[in-house]
């Protein structure tokens, strides 16, 4: 059915904004018509996900307006291993004889970085851009991520050898790349070369990224891997459930005193890496060896998703005020000699800017910007699902259960989420599929006034089945008072994976579990007259692997049998939704002053440098 809000030409005129935004790779992935010599999906003579990321690159980083003169080096350079890498330097002709650098390692080919470079040799900078092992030009076997940390340390050495180098690099990447950028700080680098990073929508925790809850995410890993022509990568993947030692080198779990350079991190609450940005942002924070409250953390609504059926007012202005936030972080500890003017003035920004989300109605609160220096203290409240449906902060009193059939062969459909390679993502409309047979919904009364939220949401619930493993699934959704069932966050969990590790634990049939659902972060303010539910089901296909209820490892073929699965109330076993509260004086509307992060360079930069 159409959406039930917006008028079509409202909901038009949105989705033509949001288009312009950020990684509108599912889009471009439907207009797919044909394929090049090396199989990969075409569109103008490029791959559907080269020419996304080009387009998101020319978007972000649309590189100066005028091109300052520069020279081009292409070099082969040598891995410890001898695998040698494509590598294109941007060296500034500018009088100097040394520069700070900027580093981007890409597997969609330096052509597509190149506005990157080229802004940043306006600004006087070095710029050094290369192809990942296996990938374009590069030699060797595409590896993903798994020698970021050795080919990212090898490069920078490469870099700081170079007669033109200051010996100081700054790092940047947007999805893949950013990834990589993540995990180059594995390597333990000398924190004297690589000073700062500015990762965009990336994530640095590669496990459970792959898998979200135990659960493998199919669409992501599978659409991305297939996009850029490496399907045959997937099984290293789906052959690694468990947390092995296959993933120490793509994992910062015990290691973020690694940690030697702050960063821009730059996320959406949208975005396919959500949790793991804001987890990485929170522990370069805390827990890094050198800069320690020296990072910043910038959350739009969208992020990889190009966004739902909400209109976001001013959500680009988060990609320029991030942007020139990195640049001023990597002039303050760069060489610059005024560095220390430009780290005084940093001082006093904010560490977080983050939009607020809401319904987008007319009249009702939500959907603008705001900023401090640490998220507000949430009030963790609990609400209680109840056995007939109902979602209250009282632990109910009567015990019972609610089953369903859960069959694979029947899976729920992706609508929205955290998705890439999907026509849908963010938020949308879930009100016909919380009608199935096989989706249990909790739903409060309509609220008296509006209750706003920001923080990590987790369901907890007490569950069940007839098998050796099945999935539950929860949405967080706001319901309209026209009965629209706008979904907000969702999460996932295995049940054989409830315990992490390494070795899955198969479920007793007809055995108890305390199950609890990370349904991942958020800031949203449900309304005055709106309801908040949760919707409990097991399957969300294709955002998520069809779970066959057989225990088997992901690379079985057993056929897939149906399962009973059983949730479970009553006040020994408290099922419920545990929100971050907090007061909507914490959520002051605030606009991003990107012009005042721009005269802080135009007061200190000297054009002569």
């Amino acid at each position: 059915s159409p959406w039930p809000i917006l008028s079509s030409a409202l909901r038009d005129l949105a989705m033509e904004r949001f288009s312009k935004q950020i990684f509108v790779i599912g889009l471009l992935m439907l207009g797919v018509v044909a394929l090049d010599s090396n199989g990969e999906m075409e569109i103008g003579g490029k791959s559907a996900l080269q020419a996304a990321h080009e387009r998101m690159q020319k978007q972000l980083f649309p590189g100066p307006t005028v091109t300052a003169p520069y020279l081009t080096e292409k070099t082969m350079v040598a891995m410890r291993d001898g695998v040698k890498l494509y590598t294109v330097s941007f060296i500034p002709l500018n009088g100097k004889k040394k520069f700070d650098t900027l580093l981007v390692r890409t597997p969609y080919g330096t052509d597509g970085v190149k506005g990157e470079g080229e802004q940043y040799v306006s600004k006087g900078y070095a710029a050094v851009m290369q192809d990942f092992r296996g990938r374009y030009h590069s030699d060797g076997a595409f590896e993903c991520w798994f020698n970021a940390s050795s080919d990212a340390a090898d490069t920078v050495s490469w870099i700081t050898s170079r007669g033109w180098s200051s010996g100081v690099v700054f790092q940047q990447g947007t999805s893949a790349p950013g990834i990589a950028l993540y995990m180059s700080e594995l390597a333990e680098f000398n924190p004297v070369h690589v000073r700062a990073l500015f990762p965009v929508v990336a994530t640095a925790e590669l496990h459970t990224t792959v898998f979200q809850g135990g659960a493998y995410r199919y669409s992501l890993m599978h659409g991305w891997l297939t996009a850029i022509n490496e399907s045959g990568f997937e099984l290293n993947f789906t052959s690694h459930e468990g947390m092995t030692s296959y993933w120490d080198n793509v994992t910062f779990t015990n290691k973020w005193a690694r940690v030697t350079a702050p960063g821009v991190h730059l996320t959406g609450w949208y975005d396919i890496f959500n949790q793991q940005q804001i987890d990485a942002y929170n522990a370069y924070q805390t827990q890094s060896t050198f800069g320690r409250n020296l990072n910043y953390l910038v959350i739009l609504p969208t992020g990889h998703c190009a966004g739902g059926q909400v209109p976001w007012p001013n959500a680009l202005d988060g990609w320029a005020y991030a942007q020139e936030l990195a640049y001023l972080l990597f002039q303050a500890l760069g060489s610059h000699p005024r560095r220390d003017e430009y780290a005084a003035r940093l001082a006093g920004v904010p560490f977080i800017a983050w939009y607020v989300l809401g319904p987008g109605l007319p009249g009702t609160r939500g959907n603008y910007w705001t900023n401090a220096s640490a998220f507000p203290t949430p009030t963790l409240t609990s609400f209680y699902l109840g056995l007939s449906g109902t979602l209250t902060q009282t632990l109910p009193s009567s015990v019972g259960t609610r089953s369903y059939v859960y069959d694979p062969r029947n899976a729920v459909p992706t609508r929205g989420g955290n998705n890439l390679v999907l026509p849908q993502c963010g938020p949308w409309d879930q009100a016909d599929l919380d009608l199935r047979s096989d989706v249990v919904t909790f739903t409060t009364a309509r609220l008296a006034a509006a209750l706003p939220v920001t923080g990590h949401v987790t369901v907890e619930l007490y569950v069940s089945t007839n098998c050796t493993d099945t999935d539950f699934t929860a949405k967080l959704e706001d319901v309209f008072p026209n009965g629209t069932s706008l979904l907000v966050q969702d999460g996932i969990a295995r049940l054989r994976w409830r315990e992490g590790g390494a070795t899955p634990q198969p479920a007793v049939p007809g055995a108890i579990y305390h199950l609890v659902v990370d349904v991942w972060s958020t800031s949203y303010i449900f309304n005055s007259g709106h309801a908040i539910r949760v919707a409990i089901s097991s399957s969300n296909a294709p955002r998520f692997s069809i779970n066959p209820n057989t225990g088997e490892p992901l690379t079985s073929a057993t056929p897939p049998v149906p399962a009973l699965n059983t949730l479970h109330f009553g006040p020994a076993m408290p099922a419920r939704l545990l929100l971050p509260v907090v007061a909507l004086s914490d959520l002051p509307e605030a606009h991003l002053d990107l012009a005042a992060l721009r005269a802080i360079d135009a007061d200190l930069r000297d054009e002569t440098l």
